[in-house]
């Protein structure tokens, strides 16, 4: 694929155009990134608000009807619902399940529990199941 930027300073509003053969799911991903414009997350401890940016989260899951997103260094409070945040997200975050999504980037390795089912470990030492319908997406995503 060649690949070419214009740099133009004195442009009012960036544009992105694409000349391709078909729609790819890589291209699909990279569309979904150049559109996001919000880079970060609030996250709550406690009284406090912090941005999390996305390239520090592991893990936003949902336990006890509450989200939270998880880093490496801690976990947060996140004030919204998990559904409302996945389209929010760039394209290293994979559905792991109904109540968790998992940044692909942070995953130390996957294991293959006994029962056929597939933990992924992060980097962090959380564990994730992998709902049996989300491994195809996730091993996509891997190149598996």
């Amino acid at each position: 694929m060649e690949i070419r930027f214009n740099i133009d300073q004195n442009l009012s509003k960036e544009k992105a155009e694409f000349w391709l053969k078909r729609m790819t799911t890589k291209v699909k991903r990279a569309v979904k990134d150049l559109q996001t414009e919000q880079e970060f997350l609030w996250g709550y401890q406690e009284s406090e608000a912090y941005p999390i940016e996305f390239s520090q989260i592991y893990l936003i899951q949902v336990e006890n009807e509450k989200t939270y997103i998880c880093t490496k260094d801690g976990s947060y409070q996140f004030k919204g619902r998990l559904y409302q945040v996945k389209d929010s997200l760039p394209s290293d975050f994979i559905e792991a399940s109904r109540s968790a999504i998992i940044n692909y980037r942070f995953i130390d390795h996957l294991e293959i529990i006994s029962n056929g089912n597939i933990d992924a470990v992060m980097k962090n030492g959380l564990r994730v199941q992998i709902a049996r319908r989300k491994i195809k997406n996730l091993k996509e995503r891997l190149g598996l």
